[in-house]
């Protein structure tokens, strides 16, 4: 599976497209369409960055520092069983999931598990309510599938400065535009991979893992490309984290 973000930028509205919903299509046994929204991805680093470029007295850096701090805070004070409103945004609260046979049985981690809870606020709500839309034209998607060590075929795993192989379909880009094709985020840094081949579909590309990386450091694969309905920057995000290994050959 993998997140797509249509993103020139400056995005102004919700991109959607209108796709089948194959699980309720079969359950009614007729067509049932869904709306897909395009949602882009901003970290704690690029959110800190905004802020910069739009007028705060802080560097992003700083603010960068705050924000992981924050972050850590509320993770600590969930964990303590406090419950954490984060101004008009979002409210989060820690759960218990599971069936409890009698009113005298105590909690027990191999029947039941803590769970995070999020609640949006009113001001997330109210944006929600008038925000801007906008269809996209359909155009196959790009998908990653698949993502394993050249070096020993092991999936989700790469070796510093060896063969990284993805497998999916759509992976069609300008390979002379610096911000489309594959790259591997690092330590914040999004570098781009050097492309060895691939196949005639390709559906398949083979690439060199472009840092020199230690032993269980996780990096994330992404593909980008500008071949979208609307011409603006789609970045397709593998969803499990790679690790680093020492190199192996089979």
């Amino acid at each position: 599976m993998t997140t797509l973000n249509p993103n020139n930028g400056d995005i102004s509205a919700i991109s959607y497209d209108v796709v089948k919903h194959e699980p309720l299509s079969r359950k009614e046994n007729k067509e049932i369409f869904c709306a897909r929204v395009f949602t882009p991805v901003k970290s704690l680093r690029e959110v800190a960055e905004t802020m910069e470029r739009e007028g705060s007295k802080y560097r992003a850096v700083e603010i960068f520092s705050i924000l992981e701090m924050f972050a850590e805070v509320v993770t600590r004070l969930l964990q303590e069983g406090y419950a954490v409103n984060v101004g008009s945004l979002v409210r989060f609260r820690p759960s218990i999931r599971g069936k409890f046979e009698t009113q005298d049985e105590v909690f027990n981690r191999s029947r039941h598990r803590i769970v995070v809870t999020a609640a949006i606020g009113s001001a997330l709500r109210d944006v929600a309510a008038n925000a801007a839309v906008v269809r996209t034209l359909s155009i196959p998607l790009p998908e990653l599938s698949m993502v394993y060590n050249g070096q020993n075929g092991e999936p989700e795993t790469c070796v510093s400065d060896g063969l990284l192989i993805a497998m999916g379909k759509g992976f069609i880009w300008d390979d002379t535009a610096e911000d489309e094709g594959f790259f591997l985020n690092y330590a914040g840094q999004n570098l781009p991979c050097q492309i060895v081949s691939m196949d005639d579909k390709r559906e398949t590309v083979f690439m060199i893992v472009p840092h020199t990386l230690n032993e269980g450091d996780e990096v994330e694969l992404s593909f980008r490309t500008r071949h979208t309905a609307n011409g603006n920057l789609a970045i397709v995000v593998y969803d499990r984290k790679i690790v680093a290994t020492t190199e192996e050959t089979l």
